[in-house]
């Protein structure tokens, strides 16, 4: 099974049209962005929101005259559904034992292939990645794949995970689905039993100190409370990432400072809604 290779998410990848629009969106949202990086010969770039463990990828079609199949894959999530979340990174300290891994657990894994990103200028600091694509059958809604940070304190520069609104890391992501229990199935498979639990109609992948929830449209009430999306995507898809911080309250501050509508919850959570983040909707706790 391909559980004891992967430990968790890596990162969220957010798929945007405009760069600039996102940075100053995100920056509106209290986070601290990085300088931009090229994916080197892909046509692709990104900033990126990092925090100590996982960290949020914002990425856009770039000038650059190259081809990738990330640069496909984007501009076909940007013509379908729009800004939003359009795949997710796992981690693994052993890219190359978590392909071997997967093939003998007969999943079509692409071979590992090494990315490289120049980050700002003067002189850029050049962070790789060996990358195992997944086929897109591999997990019901979700688009992935597993990621071994080949330079791992390039991707961390100091500042780089101070972030304003006091944000410290990944809590969950939300799929709806069109049968959670059969999306169980599939991820059960993948990650090996007992990493789901069903409650309510709804399904909980714990994935270290990551949950996956899996829903039916019809069901997004019982994960989120009045929840009300800007526009329902055709599932299956991403709809709403959770983060954790230090403290809600000064979180609040930020958002209210930087003009941001949001709701704050009786749970002690913060909801703002896709209308201010290009296409998801986000959720903050404290945690």
């Amino acid at each position: 099974m391909a559980a004891n290779t992967i430990t968790g998410i890596d990162h969220i990848v957010v798929g945007v049209k405009s760069l600039d629009e996102a940075v100053d969106t995100y920056a509106r949202l209290g986070f601290a962005l990085t300088p931009y990086g090229q994916h080197e010969g892909m046509g692709t770039g990104n900033h990126c929101i990092m925090m100590p463990h996982d960290y949020l990828e914002l990425v856009a079609v770039s000038p650059e005259a190259a081809d990738s199949d990330l640069r496909r894959r984007l501009t076909k999530s940007l013509e379908t559904r729009g800004n939003g979340v359009m795949a997710v990174a796992f981690h693994t300290e052993d890219g190359a034992a978590t392909h071997q891994a997967l093939v003998r657990q007969g999943v079509a894994a692409a071979a590992p292939q090494s990315v490289t990103r120049s980050i700002g200028a003067k002189p850029p600091v050049r962070a790789s990645l060996s990358m195992v694509r997944l086929p897109e059958d591999a997990l019901v809604g979700l688009s992935a794949f597993v990621a071994q940070h080949l330079s791992p304190d390039a991707v961390r520069q100091p500042g780089w995970t101070n972030h304003p609104n006091g944000v410290v890391g990944i809590d969950s992501l939300t799929l709806i689905v069109d049968d959670p229990l059969a999306a169980k199935d599939a991820y059960e498979r993948f990650f090996g039993a007992g990493v789901a639990a069903i409650t309510d109609h709804t399904v909980a992948v714990h994935l270290g100190d990551h949950t996956i929830f899996l829903c039916s449209p019809d069901q997004l009430t019982q994960l989120h409370p009045d929840v009300e999306l800007d526009r329902a995507p055709k599932p299956p898809a991403p709809v709403a990432i959770g983060l954790k911080v230090r403290d809600i309250e000064d979180t609040a501050r930020v958002l209210a400072g930087n003009r941001v509508p949001f709701r704050m919850l009786k749970e002690g959570m913060i909801r703002v809604p896709p209308s201010e983040t290009l296409g998801t909707l986000i959720e903050f706790r404290e945690g």
